[in-house]
């Protein structure tokens, strides 16, 4: 089965995983698994309309709900799959109160597509539409319910409002302290860290001052409870040096994780994705051409497919499959940001591993002519998502398409 990982592009931040699966963070890549059955679409497709005739229970309906959404959005059709789900939403957000988190599920799911397609208002919904699905059935102090309090946090920090952001990852740590649930307190501290971390590059050194600050005050946390997330903070530390031209910390990075024992990559180093100067036409003013979009941004995706070496670098790197009408010269950097990656060394005996990821080219909708007609902003974004499957093997050459 496809496990698809939302890859948020600011302070590189994921929706919060199930915190009941007590497992050790990876800052890079940190995220819940939204599980994509292999059967086609046609039969994915025939499976939901049975269960509609038979009126099968809401959470029943949301399973094969996602099944079919999960496949259209794999074959590129984003509108298809976020319409699937939005008519399923009709039948079924009703039912929050008695199927919480089934519900909860559809709302993520649907907002995660909606990121893709530049839909930035009704991500930043649906991240509201989970919390409200899940208080609505599950007690207030339930970690389900801080964890999509860390999710909404999350899409405070992707749409641009970062101190919200962090004041709500500071809110939500105190209060998983108080209810002595060390995990969902980890995340939300390490969000803190992220964030600064990421937006040092973009933001003036303050952001870089409040990063190593927030990261040593993890670090400095005595609880054991918190080890692992003081050692996700560690290894953020070492990516900020690297950030300011200490190129040895990637060696002392691979050095610090130690690993060696996994055959699942885990992502330590990743050079951000160049895009050239479309980041700073909006910031211009004046004339018109720095307020549209020059690029083509419906149905841009690329399949990237590359080894994982043992020794953690990346090799084996080519597009598997691209949209029908991909333009424009987006794709490379991608490739660039890619191949410069170090992930932690896998086991002694590991022949590597093959990651497959999604790419979409998009940007979000605004109304920034001043009037109420929807255009697009002038500055794309990527959204990625993981599509290998674990435990991976390479496709032959000759299925790529």
């Amino acid at each position: 089965m496809f496990r698809l990982k939302a890859l948020a592009l600011v302070a590189a931040l994921a929706t919060t995983p199930a915190f009941a699966q007590q497992k050790s963070p990876d800052p890079a890549t940190t995220g819940p698994d939204i599980v994509v059955t292999g059967m086609t679409l046609k039969d994915a497709k025939a499976a939901l309309a049975a269960c509609i005739a038979r009126q099968c229970p809401p959470d029943k309906d949301i399973d094969a709900t996602l099944a079919v959404a999960e496949t259209q959005f794999v074959a590129g059709d984003y509108a298809g799959a976020r319409a699937t789900m939005l008519k399923s939403l009709g039948r079924n957000r009703r039912y929050g109160k008695t199927y919480p988190v089934p519900v909860s599920d559809l709302l993520r799911a649907n907002s995660r597509v909606a990121a893709h397609l530049g839909e930035q208002n009704a991500y930043f919904g649906g991240a509201l539409d989970v919390l409200s699905a899940l208080k609505a059935g599950l007690p207030a102090d339930d970690q389900r319910v801080l964890g999509a309090q860390v999710e909404l946090g999350d899409a405070y920090a992707k749409t641009g409002r970062l101190d919200a952001a962090v004041e709500m990852y500071r809110k939500i740590a105190r209060r998983a302290h108080d209810l002595h649930l060390p995990t969902v307190q980890g995340y939300a501290l390490l969000r803190v860290v992220m964030v600064y971390a990421a937006t040092s590059q973009i933001r003036d050194d303050s952001n870089y001052t409040a990063a190593i600050g927030a990261a040593n005050t993890l670090i400095g946390n005595a609880d054991p409870a918190l080890a692992p997330f003081a050692q996700a903070a560690r290894l953020l530390k070492l990516k900020l040096g690297i950030r300011r031209g200490d190129q040895a910390a990637v060696d002392r990075l691979i050095a610090e994780y130690r690993v060696g024992k996994s055959t699942t990559p885990v992502l330590l180093y990743a050079p951000k994705i160049e895009l050239g100067d479309r980041g700073i036409r909006s910031d211009q003013g004046g004339e018109t051409l720095n307020r549209i979009l020059l690029d083509t941004v419906d149905n841009q995706w690329v399949d990237v497919g590359f080894e994982v070496q043992p020794d953690g670098k990346v090799a084996e790197l080519e597009v598997l499959r691209k949209s029908e009408k991909l333009s424009g010269d987006w794709v490379k950097p991608i490739l660039t940001a890619i191949s410069g990656r170090r992930y932690a060394p896998l086991a002694a005996n590991s022949a590597g591993a093959f990651r497959v990821e999604r790419y979409t080219f998009t940007a979000p909708w605004t109304t920034v002519t001043g009037t109420r007609l929807r255009v697009r902003a002038p500055v794309p974004q990527i959204e990625a998502v993981d599509l290998s499957r674990d435990p991976v093997a390479p496709p032959s050459k000759t299925g790529a398409s």
